[in-house]
């Protein structure tokens, strides 16, 4: 993720959660590449769960949701320095890659940390 894409996660702040499930696929961490991985730093990965995402210290719950094929269409409400936001994110499985689509923003390739 960019910096103005992490900055743009870290003005979010959070409501309240839908059901919503994520494919498996998507779960787990991600980062752009395996030395981030490696970083004891959370701030600079991103953590898919069913219901929600995190990158640092900002957070977004999944209010809805729905898959088309090999892609996950979250309406998320976010979190993150005392500020709220509603923020359309796309997640996209290419191979074993992720694609990270954020507020309209191009699409990041994120690779999954083991």
């Amino acid at each position: 993720m960019t910096a103005v894409r992490a900055a743009a996660l870290a003005a979010c702040f959070c409501g309240a959660a839908a059901p919503a499930r994520a494919a498996e696929p998507f779960d787990g961490r991600w980062a752009a590449d395996a030395r981030t991985c490696a970083s004891e730093s959370a701030a600079a990965s991103l953590r898919v769960h069913s219901l929600s995402l995190q990158w640092g210290d900002a957070a977004c719950v999944v209010r809805t949701s729905y898959r088309v094929r090999d892609a996950w269409h979250i309406g998320a409400r976010c979190w993150g320095e005392g500020a709220i936001s509603s923020v359309p994110i796309t997640l996209r499985m290419r191979g074993e890659h992720l694609l990270l689509g954020w507020a309209g923003a191009p699409a990041e390739e994120l690779r999954r940390c083991r």
